[in-house]
Order: C-alpha cells, then structure tokens, then sequence
C-alpha cells in the first residue's frame, strides 16, 4: 500500500534524520500522482481541501471517482494564492497530523503564482457549421466526431451540439451501447515544450470544462440513470493508433486520466464541470470526450434532449506541492 510506504519513509526521516529516505519520499512524490493523492488524505480533511483549493486545479489528485453534480456549484474568485487566514487554517491542520510524526510542515505562502493558459479545442463554441458531426472515432487532431449528434442553432442564434443517440463508436450497427459520446484528440507537443524550459517547481494540471444542458424529451422516461460525464485521457501514442485501438489504447498507452459527472434533470438550468488530470512529462496527445451516458449496455437509443455548449481546455501553471516537510 502506497499510505504504508509513505509513512514508513516519514517514519526513518524522523527517528533517523534518514537522507535517503528523505529523497526517495521526494521522488515519491514528484513522481506518483497516487502517492501526492496519498499524502493529500493523510495531511488533510479532503473536504477542506476541495473546499479551499478547487480554484488550484488540484481537486483530481484527490478522487477521480467522485460522485455525481446535482446542481451549479458557486465559482470562488480566481486567484494565484488562497487567503492567508485559510493558508494558515489548513498548515494548522496538516500540523496536527504531521505533529504526531515529530515533523514539521511549511506553508509555501511565498509559491510561485498560479497561471493559466488556454489551449485550443478546435469548434470548442460550435460556432463553425451547423449539421450533423461526422460519425466515429477521430484519426487527426482537432475534428469532432463520435457517435450520433448534430450541431443545431437556437433561436438566439447560438449554436450547440446536441446528442442524439447511442451506438457503438467501433462501427457495429447494432452494437451494444451505453452513451452517445463525441471526441477530439489535440496535440500537446507545443505544451510541453513549453514545460522543459519551464521553472522545475512547477507542475501542470489540464482541465476540460463543458456545459450540459437537458431540455424534455418524449423518451426521457426510459432513462431514469442518465448522466453527463466529462472526461480528459493523457496518451503518449500518435492519433491514427489511439484511434485504432480506442478503447483497448487506454490500457496500453494512457499516461493519465479526469473524469467529471453530472446528473440533470429535463429543464434544470445548464451546468458546466470540469475534468481534470495532471500533464505527464511523457503525455503528447490529450483525448478530450463529452458523453450522455444511460448506464446499461443496450441496443442504440434516440436520447432526444441533450446538450452541450463551450468546450474549453486550460493548462493550470502551478507550484508542484503546496508544502514541504522539515525536521
């Protein structure tokens, strides 16, 4: 278990001001998204965490398993630091944990600034056409396509992608099926370029916002289960062989993973959620998918009212942990 190996490490720091442990829990944690999710949980109520930090983009290092949105959350003010008095609210509280170990904690209240950068998602808005999406899995960057859906115009003249029925991605006609799901795979070589000749303190979280919307539809009753899901893959692999192999590709190639759900109901008012993954050193494609999703493998099914609007990928620039540990 990764808690054990954690604490064990802390353990030899603090009764043998051991170096080497002290290096190979900083390798730990520089290099193990679970170990940071880990040490996360055992310095920190994870509801204090969420609750103070989810402007940092680090909420997926936490739980990528979470339960579903029910209803708008409240944006906090975007900012490059929490407000002192909550900075030193949750040192006091990692304090106590830490304290138990005869080790110290340190608030970088002094981090570098958190910055963000858009990353284009090519028809994002859905703004280009209006017409059905080409039928699919992608093969090149920066084209949607998936599984039935159409862009259509309402009456204010916006345009949206609106879902229409399940199917088998894989082109099996009468497949199984439980969503209606679109994809476009975007290139990362810029970004990462970018990350080499970076500061080395910092760390990269990708985050994929969508907005759903349900409007009522004749088959709403069939689906009791039904969801949005919002979700970001991280592959080290060329588009054409992620396409190829979808979804056998995320086993053998995915690097990195952000799932966000949410359940409406017909005629609740939009939502938008974000999915979120830390960028790998070694991640060139991101995967970006939007999905009604019913929950049962079943034959192909005409959804009716699903929608989504202002797909958006950002690159959080952010210190790589918050805290440090001394003796």
């Amino acid at each position: 278990m990764i808690e054990e190996q954690l604490l064990n490490l802390l353990q030899r720091v603090r009764e043998d001001n051991d170096k080497a442990a002290r290096m190979d829990l900083n390798s730990l944690l520089r290099t193990r998204s679970d170990a940071r999710s880990a040490m996360a949980h055992l310095l920190i109520n994870e509801q204090v965490l969420i609750g103070y930090l989810r402007d940092e983009s680090i909420v997926s290092i936490l739980d990528s398993d979470q339960e579903p949105v029910t209803q708008p959350f409240k944006k906090r003010p975007r900012g490059g630091h929490l407000h002192r008095t909550q900075q030193i609210a949750i040192a006091l509280i990692a304090g106590m944990f830490v304290g138990l170990l005869g080790i110290g904690v340190v608030w970088a209240v002094n981090s570098p600034k958190s910055q963000s950068q858009e990353i284009t998602v090519a028809n994002g808005d859905f703004e280009a056409f209006v017409g059905p999406l080409p039928i699919g899995f992608p093969s090149e960057f920066g084209v949607w396509s998936g599984n039935p859906s159409e862009v259509v115009e309402e009456e204010d003249g916006n345009r949206v992608l609106r879902l229409l029925k399940t199917a088998n991605v894989n082109g099996e006609a009468n497949g199984l099926a439980s969503n209606c799901s679109i994809f476009q795979l975007v290139d990362l070589s810029s970004l990462q370029q970018q990350l080499k000749t970076g500061a080395p303190e910092m760390q990269v979280t990708l985050n994929f916002t969508a907005s759903f919307r349900r409007e009522a539809a004749l088959s709403d009753s069939e689906f009791p289960n039904l969801v949005g899901v919002s979700r970001i893959f991280l592959f080290k692999a060329d588009p054409g062989k992620i396409s190829q192999s979808w979804p056998r590709v995320i086993n053998d190639e995915g690097i990195g993973y952000g799932r966000k759900i949410i359940k409406l109901l017909p005629g609740e008012d939009s939502v938008t959620i974000t999915s979120s993954c830390l960028l790998e050193a070694e991640a060139s494609v991101a995967l970006l998918v939007v999905s009604a999703k019913t929950g049962d493998l079943v034959p192909p099914i005409d959804l009716g009212g699903y929608y989504i609007d202002d797909l958006r990928l950002n690159a959080i620039w952010q210190p790589a942990l918050p805290i440090e540990f001394v003796n």
